[in-house]
């Protein structure tokens, strides 16, 4: 019988095109179905938030509390992108981590952190492109994207400088490509 396209139920849980694959689960690990799509984890309980390494680092360095937050360090936003973000060659996955960045942007990473500490003549290759991240997870996660860039509106415009220079004297892997890509395709 001739298959027709189109036709049935729609996967309402597949990612889109350029955004990041959703991790297989381990044996042993929860997972969640999505309708056809195969058991894939699609999402952060808050406990696991809670207890991830990240959450604690951004509770001594970002995240809005009555305790004195740590001074910027830029080596800490280099670590983050490495350790987190950066997608090395030979790992199997080609793209930046669901999981990870979702941990970042509930956060407040680029809000309470990246965005604040931006300085266009100082900032890291790093910082600028966990910044693309991030605004690639909202426009991802469907939030507002450009709601933080307000407050430091004449900075904006020399960030987005250094985004279209980003490339110069550097090779970008398949993710940063990716990412680049994307974040050139919302601005």
């Amino acid at each position: 019988m001739t298959k027709v396209y189109g036709t049935g139920t729609y996967d309402f849980h597949r990612h889109r095109v350029a955004e990041y694959p959703l991790a297989e689960p381990k044996a042993g690990e929860r997972s969640q179905k999505g309708g056809g799509g195969g058991s894939l984890q699609s999402t952060v309980t808050v406990f696991e938030i809670q207890r991830d390494r990240l959450t604690k680092i951004a509770e001594s360095n970002w995240l809005k509390t009555d305790e004195k937050k740590k001074d910027f360090d830029p080596e800490l936003v280099v670590k983050i992108y490495e350790t987190e973000l950066l997608v090395k060659e030979g790992q199997g996955n080609k793209l930046v981590p669901l999981q990870r960045v979702m941990i970042l942007e509930v956060s407040q990473y680029l809000e309470n952190y990246l965005w604040p500490h931006f300085d266009p003549l100082s900032a890291t290759f790093e910082h600028v492109m966990s910044i693309i991240i991030m605004v690639n997870e909202k426009f991802r996660e469907n939030v507002a994207a450009w709601v933080c860039f307000h407050d430091r509106k004449d900075v904006f415009k020399e960030f987005l400088e250094r985004v279209v220079r980003l490339k110069e004297g550097r090779e970008l892997n398949i993710a940063e490509k990716t990412n680049y890509l994307v974040f050139n395709l919302k601005v």
